[in-house]
């Protein structure tokens, strides 16, 4: 007789258990289970719990392909972002991600480098990946991209960006108005020679809406903004240290710096430390995204705080409604806020002073 023993120490439970089985350990249909891993929002807190709990107990895991097979569905969200390295997109996915969970999604994450061409491959990697919705950052790409999800009725909300006029949804800050709020500060200071270093605006439409607000406030105070108070960078604190010095070399009569977000702010305060440009009393610099490490260097940086966590939950609410066939805003604007730190004061340089300190960036370049 073939007797089957058993190894020491192992128990019946060591292989996974079926969804019937979790059923029978909590005491509810298998209809109950099904719609806590799938429809976590139509059953009891308390039921979801004890659910999870024995399934995680019984090492159950549901079958994602046979579930898409039954409800239409994958599950699963996909999203775009141009950059990891930058912890404002890290909050957004963070608070994005864990709201979708909530709802039973999970996030698939592509990022593209601010390449349009590489964006355009992770988005169609995303489809065939089997995605029911996409979250884009901004709204600039080829309309190409817009056709392939509405032709695959995917539906899609582009974030970190305000723009009501746009035929597809938005959630984000209105970045021409923190543009506006960023100039007029300055310019209340008394700042007439002011300088702006952001990425390129014709490739970022975040970057051209600040821009363009900058221009209107600006103009509105009688101002204007020579090209040659503009530098345009890549996104690192280098390249803000590099936009510093370039700026200065065309204008050195320069007394504030706008940067379109707190990397190149940060990295402009870096260089003109170590030039011997006393901040703000020589020279004043503002940013954009309200970064940890903004409140931290010396002096803290005036910069517009973003609501980046918010955002990725407003975002992930708004696709979840429109899956659901219900409906949801056009366009979201969400409350950004000027956060006035050490980086910028009243405009007293003696200009004779910062152009000899601007003699010094050229020399150290």
């Amino acid at each position: 007789m073939n007797t089957k023993r058993t190894h020491p120490g192992t128990t019946k439970h060591n292989s996974a258990g079926n969804i019937k089985d979790v059923a029978n350990a909590a005491g509810v249909s298998i209809a109950t289970v099904s719609r806590a891993f799938n429809r976590p929002d139509t059953v009891k807190q308390k039921t979801c719990d004890l659910v999870f709990e024995i399934a995680s107990k019984l090492n159950y895991v549901p079958d994602s392909a046979a579930r898409a097979l039954v409800s239409q569905e994958n599950r699963r969200i996909g999203a775009l972002i141009p950059t990891i390295n930058d912890s404002i997109f890290t909050h957004f996915v963070g608070a994005l991600q864990q709201r979708l969970s909530k709802d039973g999604y999970t996030l698939l994450i592509g990022v593209y480098d601010f390449d349009p061409d590489y964006e355009a491959k992770e988005l169609r990697s995303l489809i065939e990946s089997g995605v029911d919705g996409v979250v884009l950052c901004g709204g600039q790409r080829p309309f190409g991209l817009y056709d392939l999800l509405q032709q695959r009725s995917i539906p899609f909300i582009t974030s970190n960006i305000y723009t009501p006029e746009s035929p597809y949804p938005s959630v984000g800050p209105d970045f021409h108005a923190c543009g506006v709020e960023v100039a007029n500060h300055l310019v209340n200071l008394g700042h007439q020679n002011i300088g702006f270093i952001d990425l390129s605006p014709s490739k970022n439409d975040r970057a051209a809406l600040r821009l363009s607000g900058v221009l209107q406030a600006l103009k509105q105070g009688s101002l204007k903004l020579p090209s040659s108070n503009y530098v345009e960078r890549p996104l690192s604190i280098e390249d803000g240290r590099i936009g510093l010095r370039t700026l200065l070399e065309h204008s050195p009569d320069t007394t504030a710096v706008i940067c379109g977000n707190d990397v190149h702010a940060i990295g402009a305060i870096f260089e003109a430390t170590d030039a011997g440009i006393s901040i703000p009393d020589e020279l004043s610099i503002i940013g954009f995204d309200n970064l940890e490490l903004s409140a931290q260097i010396k002096p803290g940086l005036t910069t517009v705080n973003l609501p980046t966590s918010t955002m990725g939950i407003r975002v992930a609410e708004d696709l979840l409604l429109t899956l659901a066939g219900k409906p949801t805003p056009h366009a979201t604007r969400l409350e950004s806020n000027l956060v006035i730190r050490g980086s910028t004061g009243p405009c007293r340089t003696n200009k004779t002073h910062l152009t000899e300190m601007s003699d010094q960036l050229l020399e150290r370049s």
